[in-house]
């Protein structure tokens, strides 16, 4: 059993075991002890299996309509991804076909797509709306999400991410003042919304516009988060910094200073490695400098239309010949450095007495399978709240 409560220790237990009640961690210990201890109506088998924290994607674009696959092609030919969005493919070709889809129709399609991250051991969830770029579409959004929050037995955090692109026939002022003026007012009356996100990018956000953006969030309490340094050092990580965002994300061309502020100003770095392998130009985060620096490396899916990858298993499979994270290293971004970067440390991300019992029992002699294997047929439960969710891979009906 992985406990992975600790920044440089995984609390692993041999032949170890989870006490719960109400939902909730009572206590991890050996199953002997435990069994000493306790008396329980019903007993979990995990013989030769190992079990650890709920995993946690801190990045999602789970809600929209369509794919991109012949934008692939055109990466697979040499194309940008700012290129392709210049031309009004990329996020604009998916506005377009989310616009035209109903709530119900996004319902639909989103749900599919969390049933499969559920079995695949994601527990808890962040996701982003920005596939409207307009009012009326980008509430559509937010509310589907809410209407996932509520259907679903897994947590889910919803980020309002209005300033992901700039329409067409407008400029980066104007529309800022769109986001800042109209749309967040909207979004914080409604409580639709757990986080605001902008994608600082050179061609998109620049410092100045982010920063308003996410300082008029945080005057309506909406914390920050930020797309920040994808393709360029545009100053995401420093406007993360300014700003105190819970989390900076991507940071693959972020200066080193700005990265090394993060532990004063308790910014969670979000590492993406299979949105960088989707967009074929072999360009990382530096996980290894993050981790050096002692910071609290997460990882996440990136999952969207141009990167379509959802379980974290993957994800850890990428990080560790990418990114040349360790297993220990992989796991604590899965589960306690996601949960933070979510702000939801103090309730999920492991095995603690107190945290609701989200847990993933994985068919794997150790936990050094984390990263090694891809992760096919891996999963074999999912507890959330104490209630097995997910049964030989299989959603419990």
């Amino acid at each position: 059993m992985v406990n992975g409560s600790e920044q440089n220790d995984l609390g692993i237990i041999d032949e170890g075991g989870v006490a719960i009640d109400n939902g909730r961690i009572i206590e991890s210990s050996s199953s002997q002890l435990l069994e000493r201890k306790y008396s329980a109506p019903r007993q979990i088998d995990a013989s030769g299996e190992i079990v650890l924290p709920g995993f946690v994607d801190p990045h999602t674009h789970l809600v929209f309509h369509g794919s991109r696959e012949e934008e692939f092609q055109l990466r697979q030919e040499g194309a940008s991804y700012l290129d392709i969005l210049k031309k009004g493919g990329g996020i604009m070709e998916t506005v377009n076909r989310t616009r035209e889809s109903s709530q119900a129709e996004l319902l639909s399609i989103a749900q599919h797509r969390l049933n499969i991250a559920m079995e695949s051991g994601t527990t808890s969830l962040e996701i982003k709306s920005g596939y409207g770029l307009r009012l009326y579409d980008e509430l559509k959004i937010l509310r589907t999400i809410r209407q996932l929050q509520r259907k679903n037995p897994c947590r889910i955090a919803a980020t309002f991410l209005g300033a992901h692109a700039i329409p067409p026939y407008t400029d980066q002022e104007e529309y800022a003042r769109i986001v800042i003026d109209e749309m967040l007012p909207t979004v914080r009356r409604g409580n639709l919304a757990d986080f605001c996100d902008v994608f600082c990018e050179s061609g998109v956000f620049d410092q100045e516009a982010s920063t308003k953006i996410l300082k008029a969030a945080g005057r309506m309490n909406l914390p920050a988060k930020i797309h920040a340094d994808q393709f360029t050092n545009n100053g995401g990580a420093k406007v993360a910094n300014d700003v105190g965002a819970v989390s900076a994300d991507h940071l693959i061309h972020s200066s080193i200073s700005e990265m090394e502020k993060m532990n004063k100003t308790g910014v969670t770095p979000v590492v993406l490695p299979v949105s960088s392998q989707s967009l074929l130009n072999h360009q990382y985060a530096p996980a290894r400098e993050l981790l050096s620096m002692g910071l609290p490396v997460a990882l996440g899916s990136d999952f969207s239309p141009s990167n379509w990858a959802i379980g974290l298993l993957t994800v850890a499979a990428i990080a560790a010949r990418e990114l040349r994270m360790k297993a220990e290293e992989i796991i604590r971004g899965i589960t306690i450095n996601a949960a933070r970067a979510v702000g939801m440390d103090h309730r999920i991300g492991s095995l603690s007495p107190g945290k609701s019992a989200d847990i993933v029992v994985l068919r794997a002699p150790s936990h050094k399978w984390i990263g090694y294997t891809y992760g096919e047929r891996m999963v074999d439960k999912v507890l959330i709240a104490g209630k097995e969710t997910v049964r030989e891979g299989k959603l419990v009906n």
